[in-house]
């Protein structure tokens, strides 16, 4: 299988960035508070100065007034500071050094007198420029005077800034570290085990069922491990039982295929024998004419080419059967199925299984003729008349067979027409497809109608529901490939205790082209 990225890359970078996450919060924090304390600790520092101005500059100096601020302001140099200011109280500037930022900064909690604010930082910004601190001159802070100075942060700026540098070179050397034995643990742990059972699944898929998984860890992939080779082995000895069922299964499969051979063969030849008993009992009568005598020439004539028709008619019916399993298209010609409907009605009407049967006919009018052999279409009709007649022997009455004759146009697919078996499947035309004529013999009877069990069996062959001895289950079986050998098709339409309807379509030989098998 193909990883881009394994379980090992996920699992250490996973711990890695969770790792880096922690310490970067944890570092931000500590240098926050670091900052913050520093921060304040100078605040401190900046009140204390306060306290020793207010001290400097409200000493008796005997007489000498800026002695007092000279000394206040040699202190606050001392304690680095370079930008201040001492105002009065009517805010004129007494003394100072430097340029005093205008005070636009954070204001920061502060002890006792003084105010301060912070210039710049913040959570991602540092600790700041400088705080500004305003403090008076008196005690009561009313009236004698402030003074402003500002106190740099540099120093906890550069403290900060190697705090930072050292927590970004220990993240590093704990992602190093966490990666090293990341990848040691877990290769021994997990993915290793995991490949072993990959290999397994593989050569036992590819039919080693012999093959286990090799997996020697103590953890949930181990007992996982554990559950595969118990699988593998219940697999295996599951899939011989199969084998050894599949093996006496193709023997039996065998042995029916025989028995349903030689049955096959016994209810083919009950067929044929069912088929040409009717001409051969002729045969025999016109015998027994001949030996008993002719009235004269002409009868002797006429029974004799009758009788070499239904020896021809036997000899069809021997072909026929021949040709089941692929019905051939010889001697087709146009036909027209009007007149072969009524000629063939009027030969059925005689049979004795339509005694008492009433046949209607709704012939449409300039009906196209087909493309097909006359005989076997014929012989289609003869089987549909007798199967209607047949299915209304039990039901009480009127008895009735109607056919019908209508034209229909449907589309012909492009990618089906002239196409082999074996070609490939094509896409479909983008254009509409063509219509093509077709005709359509319905017949209809008002018999018992057939089961939706039955019906899916109906042209099967040597499947019949009629009584013993009046169906073989071959007829419609013929019918069928009679039909789609010359491009039709047969299909049913059944309701039980209603009747049935057969209808026959045929494309029309006059604008039909050829149809490959």
């Amino acid at each position: 299988m193909d990883r881009s990225i394994g379980i090992r890359t996920q699992l250490t970078a996973g711990i890695v960035l969770t790792t880096l996450a922690g310490i970067g919060l944890i570092g931000l924090l500590s240098i926050k508070i670091v900052e913050n304390n520093a921060v304040y600790w100078r605040i401190g520092e900046a009140e204390k100065a306060a306290r020793i101005i207010r001290i400097a500059v409200n000493m008796d100096y005997r007489g000498d007034e800026t002695a007092g601020l000279r000394l206040a302001a040699g202190a606050l140099k001392e304690i680095g500071v370079r930008d201040f200011r001492f105002t009065d109280g009517a805010g004129r500037i007494l003394a100072g050094n430097g340029a005093m930022p205008a005070n636009n900064g954070e204001e920061m909690p502060s002890p006792g007198l003084i105010k301060v604010s912070r210039v710049g930082g913040g959570w991602f910004k540092g600790p700041g420029d400088m705080l500004l601190v305003s403090a008076p001159l008196d005690e009561a802070g009313k009236g004698k005077g402030i003074v402003e100075f500002a106190v740099p942060l540099v120093e906890i700026k550069e403290d900060t800034a190697v705090a930072r540098r050292f927590l970004l070179f220990y993240a590093l050397l704990d992602s190093a570290i966490i990666i090293a034995f990341g990848v040691f643990f877990l290769s021994r742990s997990i993915i290793t085990p995991i490949n072993k059972l990959e290999e397994a699944a593989k050569r036992i898929a590819g039919g080693k069922l012999g093959e286990r998984a090799d997996v020697a860890v103590d953890n949930e992939v181990g007992s996982l491990a554990s559950s595969f080779n118990t699988m593998a082995d219940r697999l295996e000895s599951e899939i011989k039982s199969l084998e050894r069922v599949n093996n006496e299964l193709v023997s039996t499969q065998e042995e029916l295929l025989r028995s349903s051979t030689l049955a096959a063969v016994g209810r083919l030849a009950a067929g044929i024998a069912h088929e040409i008993g009717n001409p051969l009992g002729a045969v025999r009568g016109y015998l027994d004419i001949l030996s008993a005598g002719a009235a004269d020439k002409d009868e002797e004539k006429e029974i004799l080419e009758r009788a070499s028709r239904e020896i021809s008619r036997i000899d069809f019916i021997v072909r026929e059967f021949l040709e089941i399993s692929r019905p051939s298209k010889r001697n087709a010609e146009l036909v027209e199925v009007n007149e072969l409907i009524e000629e063939t009605v009027s030969t059925v009407t005689v049979h004795k299984d339509l005694n008492g049967v009433k046949t209607d006919m709704l012939l449409k009018k300039d009906l196209p003729r087909v493309l097909i052999d006359e005989r076997k279409l014929r012989q289609v009709f003869v089987n549909l008349f007798i199967n209607a007649a047949h299915s209304m022997d039990n039901k009480s009455g009127p008895r009735t067979i109607t056919v019908e004759t209508v034209v229909e146009k449907r589309s012909v697919e492009r990618a089906r027409r002239k196409r082999r078996k074996d070609d490939p499947v094509m896409d479909a035309p983008s254009e509409a497809p063509p219509l093509q004529e077709y005709v359509v013999i319905s017949v209809t009877d008002t018999g018992c109608g057939i089961s939706e069990e039955d019906a899916g069996k109906i042209f099967d062959p040597f499947f019949t529901t009629k009584d013993v001895g009046k169906g073989t289950g071959l007829g419609l079986f013929v019918s069928q490939g009679i039909i789609k050998a010359y491009g039709g098709e047969i299909k049913l339409k059944t309701e039980a205790g209603v009747g049935s309807t057969f209808s026959v379509v045929l494309p029309s030989g006059e604008t039909n082209e050829n149809i490959d098998n």
